[in-house]
């Protein structure tokens, strides 16, 4: 569940455990002022309460309890008396930390005013306001879903009246808050089933958090912090997007709220519409730079993402420049997959001699890899320079840590077989078909066959038995 609003809290603690939460217990001014001017207070009634103010004036709490307690069987229960009695009882127990019989105290003080009209509406309205606050306390306590269940559903209840018998003004705090309370304890109630969200439940949630939204001129962040929430319960990434960006609007200092909308972006940009993919990869690479502006998502990972999303996009000319830039200066990691993909960057804005200078700088920093150096022979043979290429084809195989061995050793018979040099093709070309995956290499037969042709040719011309 998520946490009751902090400065709700706050004021129930302070009401609850300070003096301010016991109003005036003597037998003068009772806490109950009886609409009805001929509900009185009986006078054995009247002389318990006296006593009781001197009790909790001395912090006497199990003393005023057990004088109150026993004088509720001499009262009618349906009684005026009944009602103050309770409601005394209820703070006192408030004092005391016992809010479940605060609570029962309470509820009956307040059933009673219900029927009889025993409180005016400012009275009704406070009583009210606490026994909301108490049950969405107490439901943290339950270790029964049904009883969470149970207390989140009366705390809900008790908000929802609250709201819509007051008076004060959509722009006054107390109904602010009440406001962000009741639809928090919606949102808790939504998500309480661990294994199940109510999603009838989170759409109302919702739909009471947009009309808060609507009549409050400056509404707090934690109305938008559950909004959001909500949304993403129920799955709907482009409301989301959309709330986020007024929340990196309203509080562009917060970091997570930057770091919360690029991957939203990112998973909208999967749609099967590729323009609107690309519109979404396009917010996601905004987003990054605007955050950037502001010194967030700078990590090497936010920065590898960003050269990811031009590429999405088709601007490789800026992605190459980002990833050169931050490979250079540390803030892209210095991986071989990342240098590996800047050779490639380079390739597809057609500067090839790039990509071979930065696979070269690539093996400076993992020397032991192969792999690196058949990249680099790739590019020379795309060049026509089968020489060079062979140069790096030798010293990959003498590297080792190939990804495919067989598919280098192939290609380095094939090279060889090109420059005439039969006896390291014939090598290269049994080491190929030598290796585990060579038949997925299925011309490499005909290769070998090649090659042994081409030494029995060269053979026979030594021999003079051929002059061509």
């Amino acid at each position: 569940m998520t946490d009751v609003p902090s400065s709700s809290l706050s004021r129930l603690h302070r009401l609850l455990l300070s003096g301010a939460a016991l109003v005036c217990i003597g037998a003068v001014t009772p806490s109950l002022r009886a609409v009805d001017e001929h509900a009185q207070l009986e006078p054995p009634t009247s002389e318990a309460l006296s006593k009781v103010k001197d009790m909790t004036d001395a912090k006497n709490w199990e003393g005023a309890i057990a004088l109150l307690a026993g004088q509720l069987p001499n009262v009618s229960p349906t009684s005026y008396d009944t009602a103050v009695l309770d409601e005394v009882l209820s703070k006192i127990y408030m004092q005391k930390g016992d809010y479940p019989k605060a609570l029962q105290a309470m509820e009956t003080a307040l059933r009673l005013s219900d029927s009889y009209n025993y409180l005016e509406e400012k009275e009704a309205q406070e009583l009210v306001y606490y026994i909301a606050y108490m049950y969405g306390q107490e439901s943290s306590t339950m270790k029964s879903l049904a009883l969470q269940q149970q207390y989140l559903s009366k705390s809900t209840d008790y908000a929802k009246r609250w709201l819509a018998h007051t008076t004060a003004p959509a722009q006054d705090p107390q109904r602010q808050e009440v406001m962000l309370f009741y639809v928090n304890m919606l949102y808790n109630r939504a998500v309480l089933n661990p294994a199940v969200t109510d999603l009838k439940l989170m759409k109302e949630c919702e739909a009471e958090i947009e009309k808060c939204l609507q009549i409050i001129d400056h509404p707090k962040e934690n109305f938008y912090v559950l909004y959001l929430a909500a949304l993403q319960q129920e799955g709907n990434f482009a409301r989301s997007a959309e709330v986020l960006e007024l929340m990196v609007k309203q509080y562009p200092a917060k970091k997570d709220y930057w770091s919360q909308l690029v991957p939203i972006y990112l998973n909208l940009a999967f749609d099967k519409d590729e323009e609107k993919g690309r519109e979404f990869n396009i917010r996601a690479i905004l987003t990054i730079e605007r955050a950037q502006a502001l010194g967030f998502m700078r990590t090497p990972k936010d920065n590898y993402t960003l050269v990811g999303l031009y590429f999405n996009v088709g601007q490789f000319g800026k992605a190459t420049e980002l990833l050169h830039n931050g490979l250079k200066n540390g803030t892209i990691e210095t991986v071989q997959s990342n240098w590996e993909l800047l050779a490639y960057s380079y390739q597809q804005v057609d500067k090839p001699f790039q990509a071979i200078e930065a696979l070269k700088e690539a093996a400076k920093h993992f020397p032991k890899s192969g792999q690196i150096d058949y990249q680099v022979a790739q590019i020379y043979y795309s060049l026509e320079k089968p020489q060079e290429a062979y140069q790096s084809l030798v010293s990959a195989v003498a590297k080792g840590h190939l990804d495919k061995p067989y598919a280098v050793y192939n290609f380095q018979a094939y090279v060889a077989y090109e420059l005439t040099k039969f006896d390291e093709a014939q090598i290269a070309v049994d080491k190929a078909i030598a290796s585990p995956g060579s038949e997925k290499e299925p011309q490499l037969p005909r290769l070998k066959q090649a090659i042994e042709d081409a030494l029995k040719e060269r053979e026979l011309l030594k021999a003079g038995l051929r002059t061509h």
